[in-house]
């Protein structure tokens, strides 16, 4: 009966090491997993505010081009012959 008891007291503390290691990598675990949720988030908004900045870069583009052009090839003048 005692060999049974000291059996099972190393069991019940072998046990007891296993659920803290298994509780202490969930711990990582979740962290990791929060770690990157947080740099996804980052990165969506990094994304979303290159492509804003570029689409506001665009459209100046697109406006300079639109007043060089202008410059370029003037819109033609009536002329108009004296009689």
């Amino acid at each position: 009966m005692t060999f049974l008891f000291i059996r099972e007291t190393c069991l019940s503390k072998r046990h007891e090491e296993v659920v803290s290691k298994r509780l202490m990598l969930l711990q990582q675990t979740e962290g990791k997993f929060g770690d990157q949720n947080k740099e996804k988030v980052y990165q969506s908004q990094t994304v979303e505010t290159a492509f804003k900045r570029n689409l506001s870069l665009l459209k100046d583009i697109e406006a300079a081009e639109k007043s060089l052009q202008t410059q370029i090839h003037p819109l033609p003048k009536y002329i108009f012959c004296e009689h």
